[in-house]
Order: structure tokens, then C-alpha cells, then sequence
């Protein structure tokens, strides 16, 4: 009886898996929001109030960006430069910012 080859099989091959950064930094952005999001919202400081408020639109407008950039993607298209500008902001600004809000609290 032959040996079998273990080191083929030992590990998954990978294909077809991809790490997207964007996606896990809007994923860690809506977690570090939710998380915090009612405690800022019943606080008497208007002015947590007002940037809870403001980043949730902008987590709003993160999430449908990368939607639409997927659909273009799938029809071979692109975002318009001002939207990839958008997504860009978002992915760079959005999670620094949500370290700040925890900072205030």
C-alpha cells in the first residue's frame, strides 16, 4: 500500500475567497455604532446626539455605496469618480471618527 500524500490535503485550498478591507472596515464601523448607538442617542449632550445621528447617515450612504459598486461590478461597470470619492471618504473617515465619538462618551 502506497503512503498518502498528507501535505496536499492538509490544508483548503482557497480559491474563490476574497478579503475585501472596505467591506470589513463598514462591518466594524456598523458594530462599533450599534454598540454604542443607544447609549448616545439617550444622552442630554445634543451635540453626541447630533454626530450619532450624522454618522448613521453616513453609514447609511458607506453601506449603499459598496452595494452599487458590487452591482457595477457584476455588469462590468464602474462607479462615477465622485462616488468612488464618496466610498473612499467613508472607508478612510467613518471608522477614525467612531473612535472619537467613544472618546467623548
Amino acid at each position: 500500500m502506497p503512503p498518502r500524500s498528507t501535505h496536499q490535503t492538509s490544508l483548503p485550498e482557497g480559491d474563490g475567497v476574497t478579503y475585501d478591507e472596505s467591506d470589513m472596515a463598514l462591518f466594524r464601523a456598523k458594530l462599533a455604532y450599534h454598540s454604542t448607538i443607544e447609549e448616545r442617542m439617550a444622552s442630554r449632550d445634543n451635540n453626541l446626539v447630533s454626530i450619532a445621528e450624522h454618522q448613521g447617515r453616513l453609514l447609511k450612504r458607506w453601506d449603499m455605496l459598496k452595494v452599487l459598486e458590487k452591482e457595477m461590478a457584476e455588469k462590468g461597470k464602474s462607479l462615477e469618480p465622485a462616488e468612488r470619492q464618496q466610498l473612499a471618504h467613508c472607508f478612510v473617515y467613518l471608522p477614525i471618527s467612531d473612535t472619537w465619538i467613544k472618546i467623548l462618551s
